[in-house]
């Protein structure tokens, strides 16, 4: 992630801060484009023009009479409190032709950048380039820029070099039979979507085969409480039979290239991991014992925009651990709302603090397990958030004490899967999922099983149905994990054919079923008596 030192621009020595990393506020808080800034015929105490309702004196005026030292830092403290869509109405009142400054070019230009406006942030930091080209801090934020401006193109590149490897790679016969042994390969010192993935898969799968799973770097002890975990060392490698390694953010290590397998599975679960995939399959490819290698991907949408072959697998939630307990539900009452996932600044969208804010002005309570990573933002307020540091509680306990489950990250940050908003599915919560690059949002049926929003207005609506609507909140709630459910059962029957083969899946009727597929069954038996 790009951070971008914002130091106040009124004063040279004020400590560095860190503007709330922001992006895309116009298309998803649902804001109203920029206004222009025209004296009102009428006078200063007229109904401003740009349509807001306020007087032109409180209004456009008031900004328009602010030097642009003044404006950029007004918009600097708005970010840090999470108020990115009036930071864009702030900046709205400057002019690229007014600012001869370039430390102002420079801040305006990062603070479009972070709320994704692109080719406006070019503009700015062009203009601060040619003000003084030997600041380093305006080298950097504009490379960043561009690389934003042209990702895809890289993506789309990389993917065609990646492309000419697996080419060279999936033609390698893989093991006819059943493997021997099946090691699982993640970086396990954390808690998200990835971990779990490996978690759940090893439970999938440890029933029917010889299953190792081994984590790169010291497991966490929430791990390893029910699942044995070897950690990768100098004298102790995964060897033999099938490999599966989950994520390509991690360094495996050069036992990659010298330890014999038979096949490897690749699951690649971030777009901007595109070289260190490439260099994983380059380590493959130059392993004596040429393994077959295929890649995995964690939703349609990914494998779409990756441009990549591979089989698509949804993160494995145990639909037995997150049961879909059922709360009582009250006409008109307030809400508790919320989200569970990784702690990491670019899971949150910059607007989050602002639309919190609203929640709670109306009444609703807000949780975010997770959510410490954005509580500088709410420093001067009285009614904050409850905000859990991740691991506080175990993220089944923290759904059960949730009405509605709300979902939207930064738009920089291209979410693959979501594994989070599965698994308040199978809790039987009304889901609302901002649109965008949100590889989960496709198992949404729109109004049948959660709902698909595209600004703050749209959820806003949502969230005052599903207050006046406790019966919809039901049907959702079932609706939303029935889907799961399914999707998990048949899913876990194709995932032990894939790994193991068509034995072990002609087998399965006369095998205890795993810890997993048990869930999924008892789920669903469960569901259907409900």
């Amino acid at each position: 992630m790009m951070q971008f030192d914002k130091r106040d621009p009124l004063s040279a020595d004020a400590p560095g801060t860190l503007a709330w990393v922001a992006a895309g506020v116009s298309a998803a808080s649902g804001t109203s484009p920029a206004p222009t800034f025209a004296v009102s015929s009428s006078g200063r105490t007229a109904v401003c023009s740009c349509g807001s309702g306020r007087r032109y004196k409180h209004c456009c005026g008031a900004l328009v009479a602010k030097p642009p030292a003044a404006i950029v830092h007004e918009a600097v403290r708005l970010m840090n409190a999470g108020e990115a869509a009036q930071a864009e109405y702030t900046l709205s009142a400057l002019r690229v032709h007014d600012v001869h400054d370039a430390t102002i070019a420079l801040e305006v230009g990062a603070i479009h950048l972070d709320l994704n406006q692109l080719s406006t942030a070019a503009q700015w930091l062009e203009h601060a380039l040619a003000l003084d080209g030997d600041e380093p801090r305006l080298r950097e934020t504009y490379d960043e820029c561009r690389r934003l401006m042209t990702r895809r193109a890289t993506w789309a590149a990389a993917a065609a070099e990646i492309a000419v490897v697996l080419d060279r790679l999936q033609p390698r016969v893989g093991p006819t039979g059943r493997p021997e042994q099946v090691h699982i390969v993640c970086k396990l010192d954390t808690i998200g979507g990835t971990e779990r993935r490996a978690l759940n898969l090893y439970r999938c799968l440890s029933a029917h085969a010889r299953v190792s799973l081994w984590s790169t770097h010291p497991p966490l002890s929430a791990h390893t409480a029910d699942i044995p975990i070897r950690r990768i060392a100098a004298n102790a490698v995964p060897s033999g039979g099938t490999l599966i390694v989950v994520g390509t953010y991690f360094d495996c290590g050069d036992w990659l290239q010298t330890q014999p397998f038979d096949r490897v599975v690749i699951c690649h679960n971030l777009s901007e991991q595109h070289v260190t995939l490439l260099q994983r399959l380059r380590q493959i490819e130059a392993n004596p014992s040429r393994p077959r290698v295929d890649l995995t991907f964690p939703s349609t949408l990914f494998r779409e925009v990756s441009g990549l072959p591979g089989r698509v697998e949804y993160s494995p939630v145990d639909t037995g651990h997150f049961d879909g307990v059922r709360r009582p539900a009250s006409f008109d009452a307030p809400l508790r709302i919320g989200r569970h996932g990784r702690a990491y600044p670019w899971k949150f969208h910059p607007n989050d603090p602002a639309f919190f804010r609203s929640l709670i002005a109306r009444g609703h309570s807000v949780r975010i397990l997770g959510g410490s990573v954005i509580a500088d933002a709410f420093v001067r307020d009285v009614r904050r958030p409850e905000l859990l540091d991740i691991g506080a509680l175990d993220a089944r306990d923290f759904l059960a004490s949730l009405d509605v489950f709300v979902f939207r990250k930064h738009p920089h940050f291209f979410e693959t899967g979501g594994t989070v908003i599965l698994e308040a599915m199978a809790m039987q919560l009304p889901v609302i999922v901002f649109s965008g690059d949100c590889g989960y949002a496709e198992v949404i049926e729109d109004g049948e099983n959660g709902f698909i929003v595209a600004n703050e207005a749209e959820a806003l609506a949502c969230i005052k149905r599903l207050q006046a609507d406790p019966d919809l909140r039901i049907r959702l709630g079932a609706a939303a994990r029935a889907s799961v459910v399914a999707r998990m059962r048949a899913q876990a029957s194709a995932m032990i054919e894939y790994y193991l083969g068509a034995a072990a899946h002609d087998a399965l009727p006369r095998v205890a079923a795993s810890e997993l597929e048990a869930s999924f069954s008892a789920g669903a038996e469960r569901d259907g008596r409900a």
